[in-house]
C-alpha cells in the first residue's frame, strides 16, 4: 500500500512539473515587444497572425482531404454499381436464352449454392443469426394424434409411423394394407410407407435425392429450441433431411444405420441399402 502511495505521489509531481513547463513556455510565447528595445520577441499581433494562419491552413487541409476522400468513395460506388449491373444483365441474358434443360441445371445449381448442406461448417452457429419466422412450430406445437412420426426438415410435413390410431387395436383393419407417399421438393427425397395394422408391422422406405437441407425453410417451420435439438441429432449422420420424432416427449432421433429406436408402443429398426433408407416398424409388445 505504501509503495502505491509513493508511486501515485511521483506521478502527481511529474504531472505538476510538466504543467509548469507548458505554462512557462506558453507565457514566454506571448511576451510582447512593447517594452523590449532589443526587439528579441515577436509582437503579439504577429504571433496572433501566425497562430490564426496555421489554424486556417489546418482547417483547409482537413476539408480538402475529406472532399477528395468523398469524391473517391462516390467514384468507387459508381464503378461497383456499373459492375453489378453488367453482371445482372449477363445473368438475365444467359437465363433468358437458355433451353429448358439448361434452365433446370441453372436453377439446381443456384438452389444448391444458396442453401446449407454441410453441417461441418457450423450450421448451429449460422442458425443463431437468422431470425425465426415460424408462427407455429411443426414439432412441439403440432396437435399430433400419433406417438412417433417421420418429419421432413424442409417441408415440416409429419408422416405418422404408428400402426394403429388412438382408438384402434390390432383387430381393426385385419388384413388391410395402408400405403402413403410423400415427397420433399428441396432434397428431392421420396417417401413410401406401407402399414399392415392387422399383422402389426410396417415400413417406410426413403429414396434419397440431393440431400439438401434449407436452414431458412427450417426457420419458418420450427421454433429455435427444436431447431437446435434437430441439428444436434442429425449432425454428421447418413441422412440429414429427415428425422424421427417422439411426439409426446419432443425427442428427435436421427436416421442412423443399424439403430433401433423404441418410441411409445412401437419399435423402429433403421437400415440402409444402396444409399436409401428403410425404417421397419413393429409393435413393441411383440419385441418384448
Amino acid at each position: 500500500m505504501d509503495g502505491f502511495k509513493a508511486l501515485w505521489n511521483g506521478v502527481k509531481e511529474m504531472i505538476k512539473s510538466l504543467w509548469k513547463g507548458v505554462k512557462a513556455r506558453w507565457d514566454a510565447f506571448w511576451i510582447g515587444d512593447e517594452y523590449d528595445s532589443s526587439k528579441k520577441h515577436l509582437s503579439q499581433s504577429d504571433k496572433r497572425c501566425i497562430l490564426y494562419g496555421n489554424f486556417i491552413i489546418s482547417i483547409f487541409t482537413v476539408a480538402l482531404v475529406l472532399l477528395v476522400n468523398g469524391f473517391n468513395n462516390l467514384r468507387f460506388n459508381r464503378q461497383n454499381e456499373m459492375a453489378m449491373e453488367a453482371v445482372m444483365e449477363m445473368a438475365k441474358s444467359y437465363i433468358a436464352s437458355a433451353t429448358e434443360d439448361e434452365y433446370s441445371r441453372i436453377a439446381r445449381t443456384i438452389r444448391q449454392d444458396l442453401v446449407f448442406r454441410d453441417y461441418s461448417k457450423g450450421l448451429l452457429e449460422y442458425a443463431q443469426h437468422i431470425p425465426n419466422a415460424s408462427g407455429k412450430c411443426h414439432a412441439c406445437n403440432e396437435d399430433s394424434t400419433s406417438q412417433v412420426a417421420l418429419v421432413s426438415l424442409n417441408t415440416g410435413e409429419s408422416y405418422s409411423l404408428d400402426l394403429f390410431g388412438q382408438r384402434e387395436n390390432s383387430e381393426d383393419g385385419q388384413g388391410n394394407v395402408q400405403v402413403m407417399f410423400g415427397y420433399d421438393e428441396i432434397s428431392q427425397a421420396s417417401i413410401r410407407m406401407a402399414k399392415s395394422p392387422g399383422r402389426g408391422e410396417g415400413s417406410a422406405k426413403i429414396e434419397r435425392g440431393s440431400g439438401i437441407v434449407s436452414l431458412h425453410r427450417m426457420k419458418s417451420l420450427f421454433c429455435d429450441e427444436c431447431i437446435g435439438r434437430i441439428l444436434e441429432a442429425v449432425e454428421g449422420k447418413e441422412m440429414e433431411e429427415l428425422v424421427i420424432l417422439d411426439t409426446e416427449k419432443t425427442v428427435f432421433y436421427p436416421l442412423k444405420n443399424g439403430d433401433k429406436v423404441l418410441v411409445g408402443d412401437y419399435a423402429l429398426e433403421i437400415e440402409y441399402q444402396d444409399g436409401d433408407c428403410e425404417i421397419k416398424i413393429s409393435f413393441a409388445s411383440k419385441e418384448g
